[in-house]
């Protein structure tokens, strides 16, 4: 693979945007409106390779379904999900590892190279020296699947590194229904995950809920505060999540 080239069709599919556009009216007159949001943790959403879904889904189903396995992978202890069972995500063939990491360390990469163009990215300007990120700047550090059952849920927390992920890899048929029955007498919430920042305040809101999707990848600051909320039907939720660091371009001695 080519240096920097992206496995997903070019960098422009996964930048997250911040912009809105609208029109508003006026008698006779027509706005067009932008709507920038630029004062908050910035959160990329964007969609795994089917290949990458396929590969997790079967080293999940391989370890979740043994209970050998599950207890030698078991990686609860480190979490604090209150959750049918969390493992970690033991590779068992070499190209898939290679693959997997490739297409995780990509979005990170994109990520990053995203925030050093909007000037966000001051701790990798300044150890890196401007530098363009490169695949071999990332670090995965941890990664785990969490396979959730009705009622069970994921408290408030945050990661740790510098930026962390969740990919969602199954989700319950019912939950849908269960998702629009809420809608109709109050903010649906069921199998969401909420983030939340700052305090809430006139015309700003302190929290982002966002409804999971097979194949949905949502990568933030480890240090952005998220909750997953339980929901009420029949069925896995299965996500896998991620934690990653980057570090700068070593110096070339002279």
């Amino acid at each position: 693979m080519a240096k920097n080239k992206s496995p997903f069709g070019g960098r422009k599919s996964m930048v997250a945007t911040h912009v809105k556009n609208t029109t508003a009216f006026a008698g006779d007159d027509q706005f067009k409106l932008t709507w920038r949001q630029n004062f908050s943790p910035t959160i990329l959403e964007s969609k795994v390779p089917q290949r990458f879904i396929n590969i997790i889904n079967d080293i999940g189903d391989k370890v979740l379904k043994d209970d050998g396995l599950s207890k030698k992978w078991d990686f609860s202890n480190s979490l604090v999900g209150k959750v049918s069972k969390e493992v970690a995500i033991p590779m068992y063939d070499k190209e898939d590892s290679s693959y997997s990491l490739s297409v995780l360390k990509t979005y990170c990469r994109e990520y990053l190279t995203q925030m050093k163009d909007w000037n966000r990215s001051y701790e990798w300007n300044k150890a890196s020296k401007g530098a363009i990120p490169q695949t071999e700047n990332i670090n995965i550090a941890q990664s785990w699947i969490v396979s959730q059952y009705k009622n069970e849920y994921n408290p408030w927390h945050k990661h740790s590194g510098h930026f962390s992920g969740v990919i969602y890899l199954k989700i319950p048929d019912g939950m849908e229904n269960h998702f629009n029955e809420e809608t109709k007498d109050h903010y649906p919430a069921s199998g969401l995950i909420e983030f939340s920042y700052g305090e809430a305040q006139d015309m700003r809101s302190d929290t982002l809920m966002v409804k999971p999707e097979v194949g949905m990848i949502l990568l933030f600051p480890s240090y952005l505060k998220h909750t997953v909320y339980p929901f009420y039907c029949d069925g896995e939720r299965r996500s896998m999540s991620f934690n990653a660091y980057w570090q700068a371009p070593k110096k070339e001695n002279k």
